[in-house]
């Protein structure tokens, strides 16, 4: 059974259209779970000093780097330490 221009251009665009969605679905979990760090990031800065305090020297020695972003902190036994680094430049 052959096939003429109008089925293949046809099948064609129906693949593209079903990775289109399924990229646009990746990205927007990615965004998502991105958003979902960041707000635990903000919110244990808003409820613990210790973090705020780490978080300030940070600040004071990398100015341009965005806490939730480029380093995240965590909390263990109410004192306040670096978990990730994602910044090029030196971890204090």
């Amino acid at each position: 059974m052959s096939y003429d221009a109008l089925t293949y251009s046809a099948i064609t665009i129906v693949v593209v259209y079903i990775l289109v969605v399924i990229l646009l679905s990746r990205s927007k979990a990615n965004t998502d779970r991105k958003l979902r760090a960041l707000a635990y990031q903000l919110s244990m800065m808003q409820n613990n000093e210790d973090v705020r305090e780490l978080c300030k020297n940070i600040r004071k020695t990398h100015p341009e780097l965005c806490p939730g972003i480029d380093f995240t902190l965590k909390e263990t036994n109410g004192k306040a330490e670096i978990d990730e680094w994602h910044s090029s430049k030196p971890r204090p």
